[in-house]
């Protein structure tokens, strides 16, 4: 399903994930141009920023705070690449996808953004198995959550193909937003 190319710890020593059509660098400076570009995409900030034009800065305390998580948890924020020859996007930034610790507690979340032109194509999901499957068993991680605007059915489509369970429904920083979330039981028996 995916390999896990290098041991997880340092972001030095971290080198990437691949899976069947993609290939997931740690997110680094070298990326902050590509994000903040598909930041600004309007069906993408629109469930990812609450529809603000964020600025480069932000996108650069992303990369460092992904690159603290690398050094802590031992996995972080990934760009994602599409990584299969016939693809028309081949070799280029299609999102992100990753693992930090949830705002405002001790609970670890796992968060995607892909750009719309590869949505449909399960891409999104297969980044996020790809990254679930290196925090549960590579980095021995307990229990992730993801959360997902309720108007967001396409990341709440990819939440339950990964087979998270639906946690709560509650207003989150003034948005109707559903929470899931998956434990490393939850993951190996899929």
């Amino acid at each position: 399903m995916f390999a896990y190319v290098s041991s997880y710890g340092k972001l030095a020593d971290m080198r990437g994930l691949h899976s069947d059509r993609l290939a997931l660098q740690p997110l680094d400076e070298a990326h902050i141009r590509a994000m903040h570009a598909l930041c600004l995409l309007p069906d993408v900030r629109r469930y990812l920023f609450k529809d603000q034009l964020i600025p480069e800065s932000h996108i650069a305390a992303m990369v460092e705070a992904s690159q603290s998580c690398f050094n802590t948890l031992g996995i972080g924020f990934f760009a994602v690449e599409i990584d299969e020859p016939q693809h028309p996007n081949h070799g280029e930034f299609a999102g992100f996808c990753g693992i930090r610790r949830f705002e405002g507690g001790d609970e670890i979340e796992l968060l995607f953004g892909m750009d719309p032109v590869v949505w449909g194509s399960g891409l999104g999901a297969e980044a996020a198995d790809t990254v679930l499957a290196c925090g549960f068993t590579e980095c021995g991680l307990e229990k992730v959550i993801a959360a997902a605007d309720t108007p967001n059915q396409r990341s709440v489509r990819v939440l339950q193909k990964l087979g998270m369970s639906f946690r709560e429904r509650r207003v989150w920083h003034g948005l109707d937003t559903m929470f899931y979330e998956m434990t490393a039981a939850d993951y190996a028996c899929r």
